[in-house]
């Protein structure tokens, strides 16, 4: 097969400032079949951007912390029936507000924190007593500045106590449901998350930089984050859902936004993925991963444009409607993107995913994720 489109596709993103650097890995039957990175992951230090670039997944870490529910689900240790609460006692008395009233919520389960109807916002999601949960993570931030950090699970309890943003189930909302599954999973598995994740997913699967945080040997290799690209693109003087520069395991493990990885490792989850599981998971947990959650109804309130033609379960888009997503992919390819623009995509069917790295702030689905999508799979 030949994949020189996807070359073209890349060099053309550099040459016109679209993207500053880009690696893309193609697997077919669990297996690297093709790579190509180009541009620069350091614009000022002329560092190039390679697949073994170290790049801050953002979003994209949702997909492993969807893979370890499903490997507590397989191992009876996790049911999305579940009630938040009994796992998270702060959860148990789950609150909104509406017309300045204190309103009581059903149960949250563990599927609307996988389908993402907790009602557990992202901080400046606009609604009702939004400032608590904006609080928790002002909080978070600062205390991380600090040197104190919140962990995993007193984030989470602190976000129990916040109202939601809605009636757990009622609707979907893209927010902080993966964090929670954090605590989650380490409560479920009697294991810290990063450990539980090391152990069970990373480690087999050979993903040796992927962790949540980049350590001192491996700096050299930490892109650097812009806002923009161009010829001088600008650094962000912030943090986004407080994902630091860690050098060193940080106390609070994000399983909505905080790992770091590489595109080299990250396709190594893809082949598993696309697979049958890579012996990591069953591809009977993989066809669960897949499926839609989210009622027609539900789905009203998901729809931005990178939603467009998908399904949305288990922190993963699954593609229904190639015409409405404008994609080549089969039907069932599911995947997710993070906030700097990494991406990965899954077909089991045809055996074959697709992983690109850049690191952009505010990028998630791009045109360059799209354009190489569409070019492997008229070239299969």
């Amino acid at each position: 097969m030949e994949f020189s489109n996807t070359k073209e596709i890349i060099d053309r993103s550099i040459k016109t400032h679209t993207e500053n650097g880009a690696a893309f890995v193609l697997t077919r039957d669990g297996k690297q079949v093709y790579s190509y990175s180009a541009g620069l992951a350091d614009v000022e230090n002329n560092v190039g951007f390679t697949e073994k670039t170290v790049c801050r997944a953002f979003s994209l870490t949702k997909i492993v912390t969807a893979v370890a529910c499903m490997i507590l689900m397989e191992r009876g240790r996790l049911d999305t029936g579940w009630e938040l609460g009994w796992l998270i006692p702060e959860f148990s008395g789950a609150k909104y507000i509406s017309g300045g009233k204190t309103v009581e919520s059903p149960a949250i389960r563990i599927r609307d924190l996988l389908n993402m109807t907790s009602g557990i916002a992202y901080p400046g999601a606009p609604f009702e007593g939004a400032e608590e949960i904006n609080s928790v993570w002002g909080r978070l931030e600062q205390r991380i500045r600090g040197g104190n950090s919140m962990t995993t699970q007193q984030f989470a309890a602190e976000a129990g106590k916040a109202a939601l943003a809605f009636p757990a189930g009622r609707e979907g909302m893209y927010g902080s449901s993966a964090d929670i599954l954090g605590a989650v999973i380490e409560k479920a598995a009697d294991t810290e998350f990063s450990e539980f994740l090391a152990q069970n997913i990373f480690r087999p699967l050979g993903m040796d930089d992927t962790a949540f945080y980049v350590p001192p040997e491996k700096r050299d290799r930490l892109a650097v984050l812009y806002e923009c690209a161009g010829e001088h693109p600008r650094k962000p003087d912030w943090v986004n859902l407080c994902i630091f520069d860690y050098d060193k395991k940080p106390a609070f493990q994000s399983g909505g936004a905080g790992l770091f990885s590489t595109a080299d490792d990250y396709s190594k989850l893809g082949a598993a993925l696309s697979n049958g599981g890579g012996g990591i998971i069953s591809a009977r947990a993989i066809d669960f991963m897949r499926e839609n959650g989210l009622s027609g109804e539900q789905k009203k309130t998901f729809n931005w444009d990178a939603a467009r033609g998908f399904g949305y379960g288990n922190l993963v888009r699954c593609l229904t409607d190639r015409n409405e997503a404008g994609l080549f992919a089969t039907k069932g390819s599911f995947g997710w993107d993070g906030w700097t623009g990494t991406y990965l995509l899954c077909d089991p069917a045809e055996k074959l995913s697709v992983t690109v790295f850049i690191q952009r702030c505010g990028a998630g689905t791009t045109q360059l994720s799209r354009d190489i999508v569409n070019s492997v799979y008229a070239a299969i």
